[in-house]
This record gives C-alpha cells, structure tokens and sequence, in this order.
C-alpha cells in the first residue's frame, strides 16, 4: 500500500506541474487565475483526497497541514480558545488532561480558568510537541501547565483522579478512538466530564454521530453539545448507573 502511495504522490504531483506550465506558457493564462485554480485544488486535495488515502493507510498528518489548520483566524473565529473553555464548566482546583496540545492555545485558556490551584496536565506522545510546550509556557511563567510525555491508551493517571479531559480536534487522528475514550473513563471523576471539539477542516474530522458512538461504545453518555456542522464541542460524563442497567438488560 505504502508503494502505492508514494508511486501516486510522484505521478500526481508531476502531472499538476505539467498542468500549470501548460496553463501559463502554452494557453498563457493569466497567473492570477492559475493561482486562483491552484488554491482550489489545494483545498480539495486537503479536504477530498486526504480524508480517502487516510480511510485506508493511517499516516500522521503532514506538519504544513497542522499549521493550516492550527492559524489565528481559526481561535479567533471559528475554535475560540476560551469559549470551549467556558463551556467545560472549570473552577478552581480543578484537575485537567488535554490530550494532544499542540501550540497550547486551548491549554493556556482552560489553566487561567482553574487558577490558583488547579492543574492541566498537557500529554502527547511527541517529545517535540512537549518540548515545545515547554519552553512556550516557561517563557511565559505559565506555573499550571504540565507538559508530559504519556500514552492515551494506557495514562499513569490513577482511577477517577481527574475533573476534565478535553481534545481538541485530536482524537479521530488516533487509530483506536473508542479505547483512549475507555481509559478517559477509567480517570474521570465520578462527576467529570470529556470534552471534545472538532473542526470541518481537519482531514479526519467526524460527524457528530460517529463522536457520539465512539462515546456510547466507551460508556460514556452525552451531557451537552455546542456549534454547528464547521466546528462542533461535545461533553460526556461517565453513563448513570440507569443507563448502565439497561444495557445490560438489553444484552
């Protein structure tokens, strides 16, 4: 599969470099307009083809397609840092995993919001992205960040220890959603909340549905959901011990 791809990427990107030689110097179109199709095609390369190769062969996210993604005019307009912060329901003393932080845009809003005693523990399995992470918050003399190198399948977190875990447009990029979400159970409090938030442009976005389904095969229930079909917030809560019961009935 792998041979397949790569003979793909060579012939593919060979072929669009034929195509905009042939724009400009055989049918001499303007470059404004070649540009404008470029961008075009771009986007639906980004949005089309990415998301089909993904569905079959689960690479990593190319890191210029992490910063199209992650830019200013997404937190300022569509993810906005501190309202999906708002609405995990923080308070002081509280203790937060994020999973997946990137910059840490989304894990410095929800840490000023449980000041002065809480703790987000910021984890990801890339020492780059914690390293990172690390200089970013002590440049700033951020105290309750904690960056760590840690597993989503398997967190050193103890059982019900944990008020939060959020993930912001993180969890469909791993292979085994539906387990990372067991364990997020495993560490949440008997009251706490996963929170998570996807975005229509990332290559492995979901529909709410499917979010949901991971949800529910992890025993976790939804609580409350936010936004529209671009970019959506989703809280569950461990299921009541109700619900848990007539699963078992239903079994």
């Amino acid at each position: 599969m792998r041979k397949w791809l790569i003979f793909f990427g060579i012939v593919h990107w060979a072929v669009f470099g034929f195509l905009i030689y042939y724009f400009l110097f055989v049918l001499e179109i303007s470059w404004v307009w070649v540009l404008i199709g470029i961008l075009i095609y771009v986007l639906f390369f980004i949005f089309v083809l990415v998301r089909i190769i993904r569905h079959y062969y689960h690479f990593p996210i190319p890191s210029f397609m992490t910063r199209i993604i992650d830019n200013p005019l997404r937190r300022k307009f569509v993810q906005k840092p501190d309202l999906i912060a708002e609405r995990m329901g923080l308070k002081d003393g509280m203790t937060v995993v994020e999973i997946g932080p990137g910059k840490g845009s989304y894990t410095k809003a929800v840490a000023k919001r449980i000041l002065p005693n809480g703790k987000v523990y910021a984890v990801d399995i890339s020492e780059k992205v914690i390293e990172n992470l690390k200089k970013r918050i002590e440049k700033e003399d951020i105290t309750n960040i904690i960056p760590k190198i840690d597993d989503a399948y398997n967190f050193t977190f103890a059982d019900e220890s944990v008020d939060r875990v959020f993930a912001i447009a993180c969890l469909p990029e791993i292979p085994e959603p539906v387990k990372v979400l067991r364990e997020c159970r495993r560490i949440l409090k008997p009251d706490g909340l996963v929170c998570l938030s996807e975005l229509f442009i990332d290559p492995d976005y979901p529909r709410r549905k499917t979010e949901k389904r991971w949800a529910s095969e992890a025993q976790l229930e939804l609580k409350q959901e936010f936004g529209n079909w671009v970019s959506y917030q989703l809280n569950f809560g461990k299921k009541s011990k109700s619900n848990n019961e007539k699963i078992i009935l239903n079994d």
